[in-house]
């Protein structure tokens, strides 16, 4: 498996998005969202993704240099069409406008639409803790072609993998993160072990059939993932999906648009800002003090607090490099040769 190093691969994802039809800007903002999803352990979410990106914008689902705009706005609230380009570009502004609307009415709500697959939503609650504020993040869709989740007790593709992400801040810390799917994983973790060859855990997917398995080949041939807690305590990930569901619904009921079912798929953002409760400086050391709390008597392994792990894994990756699988490597490699690119490196 090639390693290679951030600055050296984000440079030809750029360049790669760019020859599809992307600008500039937007190749940049999801090259290094990518990258960033490598680093800090995801590689569901990191540079896998660049060959469905171009397959999408090559049968015309994603408009790689569309504009999103502002179709609903309040002092506290925003409603933004993504027409139709990238999720990490659409999410990137409406974060940045959640941000901005919660320092000055001290809590805002972000709903985007027609938008493409919006990366790492941690990247979003991260980009959150960074402002002093905490956030929220609801991904997901009930129905259309995005959907990959057997209900509970259910057959077929119905709900969406509908991940939930929040970050608070600290001061020794950093960025406090939780990021999950509602699902027994993110889609993307059974591309990347269909990419190493290796098998699933605890069985995160059932066949076409319904059928239980570790093999993520199934998972094209027709499979869907499975509810998080699967298979004793799975009505939890199942409920929380079809609530994720609900919640995004709001973000995909645009005033006087007409969208397909496939595109009901939604974003919103909760934004808090901490300031209108007291000291931020101070809430951030009360949340060191509970992680310090919660870490000091560890039993059978240490006691991470969320995003600790991505905090440790960024920094071994940005020293080491990003180790790619050899198929994901030769499906972006095929994707540069196809625009008539090669590497920089």
């Amino acid at each position: 498996m090639p390693t290679i190093h951030a600055k050296k691969l984000q440079p030809t994802i750029a360049d790669i998005l760019e020859a599809a039809g992307a600008t500039s800007e937007y190749a940049e903002i999801v090259a290094e969202h990518l990258i960033n999803a490598n680093l800090a352990g995801h590689d569901s979410h990191g540079v896998i993704r660049v060959p469905s990106y171009v397959q999408a914008i090559e049968n015309g689902r994603l408009a790689p240099a569309g504009v999103p705009k502002v179709v609903e706005e309040t002092a506290s609230m925003a409603q933004i069409d993504g027409a139709s380009t990238f999720g990490q570009v659409t999410a990137k502004i409406g974060t940045e406008l959640a941000i901005k609307k919660a320092a000055s009415e001290g809590v805002a709500l972000v709903t985007m639409y027609n938008i493409g697959h919006t990366g790492r939503l941690g990247t979003y609650a991260e980009m959150a803790a960074e402002a002093g504020m905490a956030a929220t993040v609801w991904d997901g869709c009930i129905g259309g072609n995005r959907s990959v989740v057997i209900p509970l007790h259910g057959q077929g593709r119905k709900v969406g993998a509908n991940p939930i992400a929040m970050g608070f801040p600290s001061e020794k810390y950093g960025a406090t993160i939780l990021d999950f799917a509602t699902s027994m994983s993110a889609a993307g973790k059974v591309m990347v072990a269909r990419d190493k060859g290796e098998r699933l855990p605890d069985k995160w997917i059932v066949d076409k059939d319904g059928r239980p398995t570790d093999d993520p080949r199934e998972f094209e041939k027709g499979g869907a993932m499975r509810p998080m807690g699967m298979p004793s305590v799975g009505h939890k990930g199942y409920a929380l999906a079809m609530m994720v569901g609900f919640m995004t619904m709001m973000a995909s009921l645009p005033s006087g648009a007409k969208m397909p079912k496939e595109d009901r798929w939604g974003t919103v953002i909760l934004m808090i800002d901490i300031s209108r409760f007291g000291s931020v400086e101070q809430f951030q050391r009360d949340v060191d003090a509970a992680i310090d709390y919660v870490k000091a008597d560890p039993l059978d392994g240490e006691v991470l607090y969320p995003g600790e792990i991505e905090t440790r894994r960024r920094a071994e990756r940005l020293a080491a490099g990003i180790e790619l699988p050899d198929a994901t490597w030769r499906e972006i490699m095929a994707c540069a040769e196809g625009l008539g690119l090669s590497p920089r490196f």
